[in-house]
């Protein structure tokens, strides 16, 4: 066989590429095409993550024999923190971001094509939404491809839109599809799969072409196939097999992110290990695509009564931070939280979850499970409030659950405060930080909470009041002895006081010594 006739495996079979020599064009691609070809309009693909959206809108634009000059193309990953559509060409181009400046630039090419559109910004999209139906006046077209059932979950429901943008959807593929990628690749590698195999490997790739690449690609690497041979090579997929070496190849890329992601912001120590109950969720699923209608559902549907009030509280909090959450881990290019639904952007990821076991994570995640509500709740007086609101936004940003009332107003409002700060300061927290001035012990609040506190903290076997100076001098209150350590903010800044209390919340055993082994 000649040199010139020989291929590498990664020409041949390559998840992250979905290589040209075992390209299939979609139903879909002919039509495409004709929106393509066709001028006056945008035209935007859209399908599930592993789709092969980028190959097939790369090789149907190969296929018009267009220009490549006259196409200008770029990711939206690029600019994902960009919150202007504007600022996006801008610095694309280097212009200022303006339409005056950009707008020349989009005329000198035929099609602006822009891959991963979905991660751009809510705000870019919604402005590239308005600038198209202008754009389009004037003869500028955009092919933009991304991850959505719908045109309008990227780009908004604009009927004028609309009629001004052909939208393609790419489904998951069929059998026959994977069967013709198959072929295409047994005659580059001069190798042969049994019918056992074929269908293995059609299975567990559920519909995604980005799967069965990868599936194909580590059968081979099994049977020792990494050229294309000089003679036939039979290669075996063995799920269990496919399974292992998935799980092992990937762990140094997914597994660190998996953790972090489950111990929630910064690896706080969450008090319902909510996030790990969401990822748990996530990986047992099977699905790219979680509504927060179906998290909440199995995460917080299913706790005891007692517990339900707690948990759904941290469980909207926790979704609240999730796309800072995602971002401070760096898993953007996995994950992605928009419009209440969490979709996984890279299929491997969601072939290793598959097969991952997941008492790997959990023994890494330090769970807790169903202690208190809040790891810190505040007790000062209102003229403290602007220091105190900066511990409270401190504790927050290390990932720590804090009562604040002023974070509360929706949940206290027509409720008797008595009560339900009574709860707070009694039940619902694992430690009570008493921020003392002079003005302290005069407040009426302040001593109705400190009674609860000092009332609880008799029921502890453990720490529950942390007194924490942010006066000038410490006061004298009943109940709570001078003996008692504490923390001066004259001498510590809030920085060291939130490390203090996280090292505090970070050595505390587990609240029950067996815990949920449905992993």
């Amino acid at each position: 066989m000649g040199e010139d006739l020989k291929h590498k495996l990664d020409e041949v079979f390559n998840e992250a590429g979905l290589p040209a020599l075992t390209y299939v064009p979609p139903a879909e691609a002919q039509q495409l095409k004709g929106s393509l070809f066709t001028r006056g309009k945008h035209v935007t693909l859209v399908g599930p993550s592993g789709s092969g959206k980028s190959t097939v809108a790369n090789s149907t634009l190969k296929s018009l024999d267009l220009d490549e000059n006259k196409v200008h193309a770029f990711s939206g990953r690029n600019y994902a923190e960009s919150t202007s559509i504007l600022e996006v060409l801008g610095q694309e181009f280097r212009v200022a971001p303006t339409t005056e400046e950009i707008l020349p630039w989009l005329k000198l090419y035929d099609l602006v094509m822009i891959d991963d559109v979905h991660h751009l910004s809510l705000g870019a999209r919604t402005e590239l939404a308005k600038f198209l139906k202008l754009w389009h006046e004037v003869g500028i077209r955009f092919f933009m491809i991304g991850i959505a059932k719908t045109s309008e979950e990227i780009l908004g429901l604009d009927p004028e839109l609309a009629i001004r943008n052909d939208t393609w959807h790419l489904e998951s593929q069929s059998t026959e599809f994977m069967e013709k990628l198959l072929k295409k690749g047994e005659a580059a590698l001069n190798i042969r799969l049994d019918d056992e195999s074929r269908s293995t490997a059609v299975a567990a790739a559920q519909g995604s072409p980005s799967i069965f690449q990868a599936i194909c690609r580590i059968a081979c690497v099994e049977a020792d196939v990494f050229w294309t041979g000089e003679t036939l090579v039979d290669v075996r997929v063995e799920l269990p097999l496919i399974r292992n070496a998935v799980v092992k190849q990937y762990d140094g890329r997914y597994l660190t992110k998996i953790v972090s992601l489950a111990r929630g912001r910064r690896q706080a120590r969450s008090v319902y290990d909510t996030y790990y109950e969401i990822v748990h969720f996530v990986a047992r699923s099977g699905k790219q695509q979680i509504s927060q209608d179906e998290l909440y559902h199995n995460v917080v549907g299913s706790a005891e009564a007692s517990a339900k009030d707690g948990l759904r509280n941290s469980f909207y909090r926790a979704m609240k931070a999730l796309p800072e959450v995602i971002r401070e881990h760096e898993l953007s290019d996995i994950l992605i939280f928009e419009n209440g639904t969490l979709t996984i952007d890279d299929p491997v990821f969601r072939f290793y979850l598959d097969h991952l076991d997941f008492s790997r994570v959990r023994s890494q995640v330090n769970i807790r499970r169903l202690g208190y509500e809040y790891d810190v709740a505040v007790s000062f007086a209102g003229s403290d409030r602007a220091t105190v609101k900066k511990l409270v936004d401190t504790l927050k940003e290390r990932g720590m659950e804090v009562f604040y009332d002023f974070d509360s107003q929706a949940i206290l409002w027509g409720k008797d405060l008595r009560v339900e700060l009574g709860r707070v300061y009694s039940e619902d927290a694992q430690f009570m930080v008493v921020c003392l001035s002079d003005d302290y012990p005069e407040s009426d609040w302040p001593a109705f909470e400190f009674e609860i506190g000092k009332n609880a903290a008799h029921k502890r076997t453990g720490d529950y009041l942390l007194p924490l100076i942010v006066g000038p001098t410490r006061p004298a209150i009943i109940g709570l002895p001078a003996s008692t350590g504490h923390i001066d903010l004259a001498h510590r800044s809030i920085e060291e006081v939130a490390d203090l209390l996280q090292e505090k919340l970070a050595t505390l055993p587990p609240l029950r010594s067996e815990v949920s082994a449905s992993v």
